[in-house]
């Protein structure tokens, strides 16, 4: 207590001394730059906006403690006109990639030479972003936990906190008059993808879709009920899920290839300018995957490495207990290729160890 009273004399001494201004006015230039200036909305309105970029912020919800929860919105608006591109990121709050492609992208961009504009949400999830953790987090009941990508597009009415969150944003925000929607996302943690497309190939704008965002790999994938992807779909604007590696971390080179393939969609629909281009490597498409999961708890030795092609019956780990012991080996059901694997070593039962897609 003696050293807090000393502390606070010396800096009232060194604010009448004038000289810790500078150091608070720059903290103060710093705040003034991040969301607490954005434009509040109400109602996305992009074609009353002018060319350029425009950083807003919307009210999705609020906290128990009756608190704002504001979701960032970027609009980019060209000089064109042309399609409308949504762009979402971390419906996963654990899932973070996606937000450095978008500010990567928009930074990018000379808007007078867009035809159309963008939409881009980098951060869809503020409670789960928050609380480190993929679910919305909430507080009813001493803490709830909502996967938000399978309870789109939500309820008002009667709805629990979560359902209001993803209501709000798709009733101002997400139904707008969209043309071509790509939702980002990342494996969860302790898991791990390349860089991989889900698409429903029933759709043909979606498919080609998929293909230029040249990924690695493509599942042909009806997709779930709830997601953002199948209700864009089912609204029919063309949609797909886009897996940018792993969570809770920036993975420079795939962030990069997910702005090329993201710049590639927009030459392919026309929005700029540029000759579209096809993957290095031709994606392996496959429609079924396959997850191998663990029957006992324990320390996991995978053999096989994200992207391998594997075959029937080859060994994709080993399960140790906590003395080196050797407790279970997990071979591969199908042939396939290994689209995403286990980062964590320490396995409970029922964690997933490899997915194979063929």
């Amino acid at each position: 207590m003696h050293f807090l009273k000393l502390s606070w004399i010396r800096i009232a001494v060194l604010i009448s001394a004038g000289l810790l201004l500078p150091a608070m006015q720059n903290a103060h230039a710093s705040f003034g730059a991040s969301l607490g200036d954005a434009i509040e909305i109400e109602m996305l309105n992009a074609a009353q906006m002018d060319v350029g970029i425009h950083r807003l912020k919307f009210r999705a919800g609020s906290t128990n403690t009756g608190q704002p929860i504001w979701v960032p919105i970027i609009v980019a608006k060209g000089a064109k006109p042309g399609p409308k591109l949504l762009l979402t990121a971390a419906v996963h709050g654990d899932e973070l990639n996606g937000i450095a492609a978008i500010h990567s992208l928009i930074d990018g961009l000379d808007t007078q030479a867009v035809s159309g504009l963008i939409v881009a949400v980098p951060g869809l999830n503020q409670p789960g972003m928050i609380a480190n953790s993929r679910h919305f987090v909430g507080s009813d009941g001493g803490g709830s936990k909502t996967d938000l990508n399978r309870i789109f597009p939500g309820r008002l009415d009667g709805g629990d906190v979560a359902e209001r969150y993803v209501a709000r944003l798709w009733a101002s925000i997400l139904s707008a008059d969209f043309d071509l929607a790509v939702d980002l996302h990342t494996q969860t943690i302790g898991t791990l993808y390349p860089l991989f497309v889900f698409s429903d190939f029933r759709n043909d704008i979606s498919r080609q879709m998929a293909f230029d965002l040249m990924p690695d790999m493509i599942k042909n994938d009806a997709g779930q009920k709830g997601t953002l992807e199948t209700s864009f779909l089912s609204r029919g604007i063309p949609a797909v899920t886009f897996e940018v590696g792993g969570p809770k971390k920036w993975q420079p080179d795939l962030i990069a290839r997910a702005v090329s393939g993201l710049r590639n969609l927009m030459i392919g629909a026309e929005m700029i300018e540029g000759v579209k281009m096809e993957s290095a490597t031709e994606p392996f498409v496959g429609s079924v995957s396959t997850n191998v999961y663990t029957e006992v708890g324990g320390f996991a030795y995978l053999k096989v490495g994200l992207k391998e092609h594997v075959r029937q019956n080859q060994v994709l780990a080993v399960m140790l207990d906590a003395y080196g012991q050797e407790i279970a080996t997990y071979v591969a059901p199908h042939d396939g290729i290994v689209l995403s694997v286990a980062t964590d070593p320490l396995r409970e039962p029922g964690a997933m160890l490899v997915r194979i897609l063929r």
